[in-house]
């Protein structure tokens, strides 16, 4: 009888609406990431599940109370899912270059709300107090540049996770990771902030995709930096601002509770400084190129080992990240990162007024 009904109802909604009302609402409900203001809704829902002080987190039934952060959870990833849909596809019939950044910011939403927000107040909090309650009192994390390098296409139609994680900080930039992975083909070896999933076989058990894979990949001679697992990865660095003030990173993170304590050798991060304009600023622009305080995780620490994987995919092995070790994994990042920042030289390659333009074409507005 069930089935009978919904045929009926299917078939009524039909009539009602007619073939192509019908034919745009299937439409609409196979591709929900395209819909208007689809990106709003997704971001809306990152921070709704995320942000503990939220009224109603969307969260699992007897699991609504956030555990406290600690080292840990510093470098582990956050997996999101998603599909290839047909309006994000190409001529070619593959996932545009340009809609893996919209994916990339849903991720990292995920990701900051999940860590940082109670670094964020308390970082406020303390600074607003510090400053005889002058000033703005919110703390805002702002995103200073995306890069994104694709190695495998993404059919339409096709499953893929996107793992965030931290991977670094300096004294004024955080980056954050995002690898583009084939879905099911690797699982966690556990879900720190969802207990119930650690009963599942496959979040301790690799799948026979990521066994064909690492055979492939060991039959073709390819290191991990060619990884066939991966469809693309992208990478981006933000910045604390309280006003013109830039935070170091450090400050939050600490706050947040991902950091252990420091040894006594390492110095105390002094308060941060406000920064300075260049004769060359535009009036009213902040200055970028302030000179920031030594902060102690850029101290010395034991030199970075190379490693199979990063030190975050042994999260939840049992191993303490005590503070040197989280140091080793951070200098690991900056070594990547170092050639990323020199991208900030391309200013010069800009000819403006004394170079000979090609032409000017239009485009829709």
């Amino acid at each position: 009888m069930a089935p009978n009904r919904a045929t009926t109802l299917l078939q009524r909604v039909f009539k009602s609406l007619g073939f192509w009302r019908f034919f745009a609402v299937v439409f609409a409900l196979l591709n929900l990431k395209h819909i208007p203001f689809g990106w709003h809704l997704r971001i809306l829902t990152g921070l709704l599940t995320h942000i503990p002080y939220l009224p109603f987190p969307l969260r699992r039934p007897n699991h609504t109370t956030n555990p406290p952060l600690n080292p840990n959870h510093l470098f582990s990833p956050l997996l999101i899912r998603s599909r290839a849909q047909l309006p994000e596809c190409d001529y070619n019939v593959h996932k545009s270059n340009s809609t893996y950044l919209a994916d990339f910011d849903i991720a990292r939403m995920h990701l900051l709300t999940r860590l940082f927000p109670p670094g964020l107040l308390a970082t406020a909090k303390n600074l607003y107090k510090e400053a005889g309650r002058e000033g703005p009192r919110r703390l805002g994390i702002y995103l200073g540049g995306v890069s994104c390098a694709f190695r495998r296409e993404i059919g339409v139609g096709v499953g893929f996770e996107m793992w965030t994680r931290v991977l670094c900080w300096d004294r004024k930039w955080l980056y954050v990771v995002t690898h583009f992975v084939e879905r099911g083909a690797v699982r966690p070896r556990g879900f720190a902030f969802q207990p119930w999933k650690n009963k599942t076989d496959r979040a301790k058990e690799p799948t026979p995709i990521a066994e064909d894979k690492e055979k492939e990949r060991g039959k073709e001679g390819k290191s991990s930096a060619k990884n066939p697992l991966f469809f693309a990865i992208a990478v981006a660095k933000y910045v604390c601002k309280r006003g013109r003030l830039t935070i170091p990173p450090e400050l939050v993170l600490r706050n947040s509770g991902l950091l252990p304590p420091k040894p006594q050798e390492q110095p105390t991060p002094a308060a941060p400084q406000p920064e300075e304009k260049t004769t060359g600023s535009p009036e009213g622009e902040k200055d970028a190129t302030t000179a920031l305080p030594p902060i102690a995780d850029l101290a010395p620490a034991p030199e970075p080992t190379p490693t199979a994987g990063h030190a975050g995919a042994q999260a939840g092995a049992g191993e303490e990240w005590t503070w040197h070790r989280i140091e080793t994994e951070r200098q690991r990042g900056m070594a990547i990162m170092e050639a990323w920042n020199r991208t900030e030289a391309l200013d010069e390659a800009f000819g403006g007024s004394e170079a000979v333009a090609l032409g000017e074409f239009w485009d829709f507005p």
